[in-house]
């Protein structure tokens, strides 16, 4: 989630970054997990730029 909302990387750069071997399995398995794609993500923390910390990780936290 930091790399998508710090670096200016690609979705696959950070896919591989972190581990995973295929950029489907880790879409897959970030929106399981944080409830959107990497790429939707990214969209909303660019979005956010600017507003409090507190606000953007209440707004982002991941859906349990």
């Amino acid at each position: 989630m930091f790399l998508l909302r710090e670096s200016g990387r690609s979705v696959t750069d950070i896919c591989y970054l972190v581990g995973f071997e295929s950029p489907g399995t880790f879409s897959r398995t970030f929106r399981d997990i944080v409830g959107r794609s990497p790429r939707e993500y990214r969209k909303e923390a660019v979005a956010a730029a600017g507003v409090p910390t507190c606000f953007t990780k209440a707004w982002t936290r991941p859906i349990a």
